[in-house]
């Protein structure tokens, strides 16, 4: 785990959030049933770590996974966040945000509240 992340607000994170274990490789188990996963060895501040763990579900809320289960880890970005996201929204912040190159972008984004107007407004 980077040196600049501090362990309680790793742990608080996940306690929070549902995260259901870390590995000693950095890898946050999010979900381990379904075994969705990131790693947090690159995130720099906890909004890094946050921004990971959405990354990391967009796909499998909104393609990957069978529906309740979709539907159960969506319900924990939602109450964290205090959002209302539908697996059709992660469906286009996967297809718009999901990328290595739009990580800051996604970060501002999850930032100022998940705004998906904006995405729509952009995708038309």
């Amino acid at each position: 785990m980077n040196e600049n992340l501090k362990v309680n607000e790793v742990f608080q994170f996940m306690r929070e959030f549902g995260v259901d274990l870390i590995n000693r490789y950095g890898d946050l188990i999010i979900d381990e049933p379904t075994n969705t996963y990131t790693s947090i060895t690159n995130c720099n501040d906890m909004d890094d770590v946050k921004t990971s763990v959405v990354f990391a579900l967009c796909r499998p809320i909104c393609k990957g996974l069978k529906e309740r289960d979709a539907n159960r880890l969506l319900e924990r970005v939602n109450s964290y966040f205090h959002a209302e996201l539908t697996r059709n929204d992660m469906s286009r912040l996967y297809e718009e945000l999901c990328y290595v190159d739009k990580f800051t972008d996604f970060k501002e984004f999850i930032q100022r509240g998940f705004p998906m107007s904006e995405l729509s407004e952009a995708s038309e």
